[in-house]
């Protein structure tokens, strides 16, 4: 069975647990920390190995750096072939510093994300799509992204957009998607309507099926001329919403690529995104997946 392929960011995330934000110009210790790989596509990619029991491949940007090792080595050790578009760049990989606080289950991250990085498509990188079963794209690297998604619409491999915010490569993505998923801080440029108009805007941007998350509250989405909700599971202790839409996504292309049933997936990768809240970091989750 072919597998997925992801195609985005990688950062380096240094993630503290702590019960409640510190106040400002204060020492706060935390109760835990958490080391590793971050960014939309490649916490996707972990999820997805780790659901599926199979290897992911990760088309991203990092470099030869020495930070660059610690996201290389997290992400192999989780089955995650890298494909590294930029292997002789000597820039520092970006650095999300993350602050989740247990009591108000939510987090705080400060990060450069993609903004100083060229990931260039070229030719070769094709080969990776013909051998894919889905293919995400977090849009995070333009030209990467637009190239990938051209040459899996061109093979009829089915695009997922990972839509966290709103991108001006989005415009030009989404016709080229098949599914999108967005959270509901998706805004595009003059919309203002709410959790049902936003999914009819993506379903009329081209993708075939389209769904908005709405964090604790139900998931919202179109497929095939229904439109519906998935309920989401209650987290009432402590939770860590961090990577929780990544993990939904990277789930989500697992169960999509066995079985090409959209809301079978989104429902089944929605109860992942909520055991992930469960346990801190981006990563104790799989010792509690049935």
């Amino acid at each position: 069975m072919p597998e997925a392929l992801f195609v985005g960011l990688s950062t380096l995330d240094i993630a503290y647990a702590v019960d409640r934000y510190p106040g400002e110009d204060t020492k706060t210790q935390a109760n835990d920390q958490f080391l590793g790989a971050g960014g939309p596509a490649a916490n996707a990619a972990v999820a997805c190995a780790i659901v599926s029991g199979r290897p992911a491949t990760l088309i991203t940007a990092l470099g030869r750096h020495p930070l660059t090792d610690l996201v290389r080595h997290d992400l192999t050790g989780q089955h995650v072939t890298v494909v590294d578009v930029t292997p002789e760049s000597s820039t520092k990989p970006p650095v999300s510093s993350i602050v989740v606080a247990l009591e108000a289950g939510s987090r705080t991250i400060v990060g450069l994300d993609a903004a100083r990085i060229q990931a260039p498509y070229t030719a070769d990188l094709a080969e990776h799509v013909e051998n894919a079963s889905t293919v995400l794209v977090d849009g995070h690297h333009p030209e990467l992204a637009m190239g990938i998604a051209r040459r899996a619409n061109a093979l009829g491999v089915p695009v997922v957009l990972d839509a966290g915010r709103w991108k001006p490569i989005h415009d030009q993505l989404l016709p080229l998607t098949e599914i999108a998923i967005c959270s509901k801080a998706f805004s595009p440029p003059d919309f203002h309507g709410d959790g049902p108009a936003l999914v009819d805007y993506l379903r009329s941007a081209g993708p075939k099926h389209a769904a908005v998350t709405q964090g604790p509250d139900p998931i919202l989405f179109a497929s095939d001329g229904q439109h519906g909700s998935v309920e989401i599971t209650p987290v009432t202790e402590a939770a860590d919403t961090l990577g929780a839409g990544d993990i939904l996504h990277g789930a989500f292309c697992a169960y999509y690529g066995q079985s090409r049933d959209f809301l079978d997936a989104l429902t089944r990768a929605s109860a992942v995104s909520t055991l992930s809240c469960r346990s801190f970091g981006t990563r104790n989750w799989a010792n509690d997946l049935p």
